[in-house]
């Protein structure tokens, strides 16, 4: 990122934390980038894959009228992320790789659920894996599914503490057994 012709000190690689992950994009073979579109405030993924050379926009709300707006959204985070790998001398070059929509993408039924299409996308299509509609037909399971991974994830450090939270909250022995 580039502001008044200087670096952004978040993306300094003085910083430990960011120079550790930007050594680690030398390596990297896929990058997930989930997007945003306010209007009508819906999330999709672009896929950046370093080993196909090309990049996939996985929309579960893909309308052919509005097929513009994800193109033109995903050049530019393309072009951001070609300015920031020359800047960091990473050597990527994204400006030649394809954009095109992923194969094969699940459409969601309901308005809410955007967010939900692309943490499974992310899951499943880091080892390049499509999605099925089957792995979307519960929402409210998979919500569960993503939060628990999150909660009970090894790296999480709030995790005894958000377990202790649910379990006051909670007044049945066998969620409080489950959760332990």
């Amino acid at each position: 990122m580039i502001l008044c012709g200087s670096p952004h000190p978040f993306f300094d690689r003085k910083t430990s934390i960011m120079s550790k992950h930007i050594s680690e994009l030398d390596d990297c073979k896929k990058l997930f980038i989930p997007m945003h579109d306010d209007c009508p405030g819906h999330w999709y993924l672009c896929v950046i894959d370093f080993k196909n050379f090309d990049i996939q926009i996985l929309d579960s709300l893909r309308s052919k009228s509005r097929d513009e707006f994800p193109f033109k959204s995903v050049k530019t985070v393309v072009e951001f992320c070609q300015m920031f790998f020359k800047l960091y001398d990473i050597g990527k070059d994204v400006f030649q790789f394809s954009i095109d929509w992923g194969p094969s993408i699940p459409t969601q039924d309901n308005g809410w659920d955007c967010r939900v299409h692309v943490i499974k996308h992310m899951q499943r299509f880091k080892n390049g894996d499509s999605m099925t509609v089957s792995d979307l037909c519960n929402s409210i399971k998979i919500r569960r599914e993503i939060a628990s991974d999150l909660v009970l994830h090894e790296g999480n450090r709030e995790k005894q503490t958000i377990v202790a939270i649910v379990c006051t909250k909670t007044s049945t022995r066998a969620m409080k057994k489950l959760l332990l």
